[in-house]
């Protein structure tokens, strides 16, 4: 137990600042399960495993690259360079969406992007053709933290890094190489629903 709670005190001093963790105990407190167990949820929730409905609904995903891919200026839609840094951006909608309560490795999603260069490198997307393959929507699965996008050429595997409650990090898994490119730095941040919806 000793070591759990080291754990989570750790976490507690090193996790993004979006996680409301409510106020801190003080030496001497008495915690009562609850309060421990609430607190400990908190954690878990922005380090722990991602599961299908960490996913489903509308995201703001944007792609940084560290150059000024032609996708990701002004002139062709994208954001340009972030401040008078290093980076190049691009934002899209991306949405999951589901038929069936079964998980996604059993009965894969929908997912659905508004712009593919977000996803995947547009020089790729050019020279594979429109025609040829369907880079705004598809199927995906999720295995363990590694979201897989399916289209009508081929799956893209990406690593999902929680960074809080509403935001998360993809970088491509180097071990599922695709004829896709994906883009190498996206994070994406939930859109909260509303009342109208």
């Amino acid at each position: 137990m000793k070591k759990l709670l080291f754990i989570s005190l750790f976490l507690v001093a090193n996790v993004n600042s979006d996680v409301d963790l409510g106020d801190d105990f003080a030496a001497g407190d008495l915690v009562t399960a609850d309060a421990f167990n609430t607190k400990f949820n908190a954690l878990n929730g922005v380090v722990g495993e991602i599961v299908d409905a960490n996913l489903l609904g509308k995201w703001e995903c944007t792609s940084y690259k560290d150059f000024a891919d032609p996708s990701h200026l002004p002139g062709d839609g994208g954001n340009g360079q972030v401040g008078i840094g290093n980076f190049y951006s691009n934002t899209a909608a991306l949405s999951f969406t589901e038929n069936d309560t079964d998980t996604s490795l059993n009965s894969p999603k929908i997912w659905e992007i508004s712009r593919p260069d977000v996803l995947y490198d547009r020089a790729t997307i050019a020279q594979l053709g429109n025609s040829q393959v369907n880079q705004l929507t598809g199927t995906y699965s999720l295995i363990g933290n590694t979201l897989y996008f399916f289209n009508s050429f081929e799956s893209t595997p990406y690593n999902i890094k929680r960074l809080s409650g509403t935001k998360i990090f993809l970088s491509p898994n180097p071990k599922g190489a695709s004829l896709g490119y994906p883009n190498p730095n996206i994070i994406c941040e939930i859109v909260p629903v509303s009342e109208s919806e």
